[in-house]
């Protein structure tokens, strides 16, 4: 269901002090090991959080439910027979979202160039691959694959506009929200559409995190970033966008089997340490473990412990320019 900016939201307020005053209480805290100074085990980590959330089905849910009518035919757009339309993907992963994405844009604009932005070349190659399985139905989509950072694409210095812009999995990652925004924003022609797939403000992830401060600032990201901050954003620059809520949750039951690595793997990602379990000392592990599996945080549904981690999809309309 869209839901409509007419009304102006709060900026969300940071307790600095709060936070301050918790990270000086866990001072003392075992340091532990950041999940992002381990690329190989982010990787499983990450896997089994996506399977253990079905991630990429709400995802692709959504696509096939909601796509066609809140970007595809609101992009406005007039190209001739034998002109592209341009698409970016920014931090796309291994591309099965986008694929989705693409054969829908496709049913209108049979020609298409899709420009692919994403620092990991593991998954590149992956995303490659995962096209060359879906080539029939991608059947007129040029892929033009950039292994850089959207910073480094920024810095890079590159003049492309584009018609639709996709941000789903990676506005955790960027080391200035608002200008990063800002670029894509920019990067639109008039009458194209950027889609940004967030966390809602106060999920359950975020109220874990934000209990245990220590588990920021490892990271070389912005967990707490939410699509809040995205809205808040749009609503000071005056930009309209429609809003798509996305009811989800992670299967956390596994977290708290002490025998499965899959859910020693889904603490790892939920905490972003390595080897959590190992690392963390046995009071502040039980500490997390019990709030993680609070109500604040989760729900139980039957025998299941359900980590309520909801998501908006924001889709942003560039206006046409008018003399």
């Amino acid at each position: 269901m869209a839901v409509s900016t007419t009304c102006t939201l709060l900026t969300r307020t940071c307790c600095h002090a709060e936070t301050t005053s918790r990270r000086e209480e866990n001072m003392e805290t075992k340091s532990l090991p950041s999940l992002f100074n381990n690329q190989d085990h982010f990787d499983k980590a990450y896997k089994v959080f996506c399977a253990r959330s079905a991630k990429f089905k709400t995802y692709c849910d959504w696509v096939d439910g909601v796509f066609s009518e809140a970007v595809v035919g609101r992009l406005q757009v007039t190209l001739d027979g034998e002109e592209e339309l341009r698409v970016m993907g920014v931090g796309s992963g291994s591309g099965e979202m986008d694929c989705l994405m693409l054969e829908q844009l496709k049913r209108r604009f049979p020609l298409i160039n899709n420009r692919v932005v994403d620092p990991s070349q593991k998954l590149l190659v992956q995303y490659k691959a995962f096209a060359q399985t879906k080539a029939h139905q991608l059947h007129g989509v040029k892929f033009d694959f950039r292994q850089q950072t959207i910073e480094q694409y920024q810095e890079a210095g590159y003049v492309t506009k584009f018609h639709f812009i996709s941000a789903v999995h990676s506005m955790y990652f960027v080391d200035n929200f608002d200008s990063s925004v800002m670029y894509l924003y920019d990067l639109l022609i008039p009458g194209g559409a950027l889609l940004v797939i967030l966390r809602q403000e106060n999920n359950g992830w975020q109220r874990f995190l934000d209990r245990f401060p220590q588990l920021y600032g490892r990271a070389c990201c912005h967990l707490q970033v939410t699509s809040r901050d995205l809205l808040n954003l749009l609503d000071r620059r005056g930009i309209p966008y429609t809003q798509y809520h996305q009811p989800t949750s992670c299967d956390i039951t596994k977290c708290f089997d002490e025998a499965s690595e899959e859910g020693s793997l889904l603490v790892d990602f939920l905490t972003q340490t390595v080897h959590f379990k190992e690392a963390a000392a046995e009071d502040e592990q039980r500490s997390m473990m019990e709030y993680l599996a609070s109500s604040d945080c989760s729900e139980r549904k039957n025998e299941a412990i359900l980590l309520n981690i909801p998501r908006d999809a924001v889709v942003i309309i560039k206006q046409q320019e008018f003399n």
